[in-house]
């Protein structure tokens, strides 16, 4: 009767294919954890800048703040967010609004924005 020890050259190998297939699908799982993250931070941006400009489109011409940043309750769920506002003169009589979410994922070097922009007349209406 023989015995054997230690493994063979075929179940060395195979083992090593199952790891290495278990480490590519860790890796995905991880890359897409990533973009749900990010998407999710880009829908609520999107939210947020939408609802502001669709407040001062409500609020008129003569209710514009000045250039600044703004607060909206929805702010502290992305991650180190940042607001800003600005109105400038587009031509007499109209103003454009540009509304922007800055934020930077957690483990992330570049930051991401999202900014809409809009016009909104002094006599309602566009020019």
């Amino acid at each position: 009767m023989h015995l054997s020890r230690g493994f063979s050259l075929i179940e060395v190998t195979v083992t090593i294919f199952i790891v290495g297939i278990l480490l590519l699908l860790l890796q995905a799982v991880l890359q897409s954890s990533v973009l749900v993250r990010t998407t999710k931070s880009q829908g609520i941006a999107l939210t947020i800048t939408r609802n502001e400009l669709e407040i001062l489109r409500a609020s008129g011409y003569a209710a514009l703040p000045p250039s600044g940043s703004f607060s909206n309750s929805l702010l502290s769920t992305v991650p180190s967010a940042t607001t800003t506002l600005t109105v400038s003169t587009y031509n007499a009589g109209t103003k454009q609004v540009i509304v922007s979410v800055i934020w930077r994922e957690p483990g992330s070097s570049a930051s991401s924005t999202v900014s809409l922009s809009t016009l909104i007349t002094h006599t309602g209406g566009l020019p």
